[in-house]
């Protein structure tokens, strides 16, 4: 059996699990005794496009967006502080007209929008700042991409070519590629 990795509900340490939600698990470093439960996560939309999601919506599949956000992207925990300023950071440099959302985002789930620098700048992570200049793409790296490309930080920044396939991490080959240590 494949074990996965839950953190602790009392003092956060990571813990082996297998998966089910029905069978209790002690914590080995504090002795609390629980049963996972899937994360509420009223954000689980943070990353993706209103356009993106709204084509999910039409088809039917926003249920199986919103589980593969939570289980294959966000991997049953909340957004990392990093994520939420890569958030942070798109809105402010939208408001100050250096960064303009395309009418275009991310092929693969979550689906991020992407945005298209005006000028040179920088965009502000925790204590990192990641140049960039006019013209180029930006959109967030989901965990799966930087596993893969062994990323510290969650932004991809070139010239990225639209895409119309539209996929679940779920579906691609090599899904859970990095995922677990």
């Amino acid at each position: 059996m494949d074990l996965q990795k839950i953190a602790c509900t009392n003092c956060g340490a990571v813990l082996d699990w297998t998966g089910s939600f029905k069978d209790p698990v002690k914590c080995t470093y504090c002795g609390t005794v629980f049963v996972p439960q899937a994360t509420v996560m009223p954000d689980v939309w943070l990353m993706t496009d209103r356009v993106a999601r709204a084509r999910y919506e039409y088809k039917g599949k926003l249920d199986d967006l919103a589980h593969d956000i939570r289980f294959e992207v966000m991997r049953g925990l909340p957004w990392s502080d990093l994520d939420r300023a890569y958030a942070a950071e798109v809105t402010r440099l939208a408001a100050a007209s250096i960064i303009r959302k395309l009418a275009s985002f991310w092929s693969v789930s979550p689906y991020p929008s992407i945005y298209r620098t005006k000028r040179a700048g920088e965009i502000v992570l925790g204590e990192n700042h990641i140049p960039f200049q006019k013209g180029q793409d930006m959109v967030w790296a989901c965990p799966m991409t930087r596993d893969r490309f062994d990323l510290d930080l969650p932004v991809l920044i070139g010239d990225f070519q639209d895409q119309r396939i539209q996929r679940l991490c779920g579906e691609m080959a090599n899904a859970m590629m990095g995922r677990m240590p």
